[in-house]
């Protein structure tokens, strides 16, 4: 197949940084609150606001689509995902079940777990700089890894389907509240024993520490997003 013409070839690289750059500011707007879990984004109303073409307000929704911050139906406007505190603990409860399964089977499987621990690395680097959303990024990651190691992709999938938006909605409401670094520090002491578990091989002790670690991310996740007394 030819090149494209080198027009061609600037117009695109121009419309990925215009929707990359659009995304970006949508996801600001979505975590510090100024865009509030339900709100509509509607792409006619941004483009005329932002001077942009509407292609380039939907790219940049579906982007924060496949990242979790945006939830659409179909043929329907995009709305800032909100989750009710139901919608949160029926999330956890099925992660659970499905990470609980992963556990199991990368044991089993005796996978290589150094990207699990290079996450690992950089979550607690993420603590020491106090960088909240880059924590969150390399938790969900490390999840995500953990399913990928199974080797089952329609896992991967369902697990995203229940991840990405809960994880985006929990960074949405924990932005600038009452966070302790040792809470960060905990979650870190719990993912390190994932990794030892998934360590020994013993595939049912692996899915039992999981799916109660699990459990507790549920009881933190309450703690953080619950109002202030």
């Amino acid at each position: 197949m030819s090149s494209p013409p080198l027009g061609l070839k600037y117009a695109q690289a121009d419309l990925l940084l215009v929707k990359d750059n659009l995304a970006a500011h949508f996801r600001q707007e979505i975590i510090s609150g100024r865009l509030a879990p339900g709100e509509k984004i509607v792409e006619v109303k941004y483009a005329k606001l932002l001077k942009l073409s509407q292609t380039s307000v939907r790219e940049a929704i579906n982007i924060l689509m496949a990242e979790g911050f945006v939830q659409k139906g179909s043929g329907r406007t995009a709305q800032v995902t909100r989750l009710t505190d139901e919608d949160v603990t029926h999330s956890y409860e099925l992660r659970a079940v499905l990470e609980g399964y992963c556990a199991r089977i990368v044991a089993q499987k005796k996978a290589d777990l150094s990207a699990l621990e290079q996450t690992l690395s950089d979550m607690r680097s993420a603590v020491e700089c106090h960088n909240l959303n880059a924590f969150y990024e390399r938790d969900l990651q490390f999840h995500l890894l953990m399913a990928e190691k199974t080797g089952n992709p329609m896992v991967v999938q369902a697990l995203k389907r229940i991840i990405l938006p809960l994880f985006a909605f929990v960074v949405m409401r924990v932005h600038d509240s009452r966070t302790e670094d040792d809470q960060w520090i905990r979650s870190l002491d719990q993912h390190r024993r994932i990794v030892d578990a998934l360590k020994t091989h013993d595939s049912v002790f692996a899915e039992r520490l999981v799916t109660q670690t699990v459990g507790s991310f549920l009881e933190e996740t309450k703690i953080v997003l619950s109002p202030p007394k």
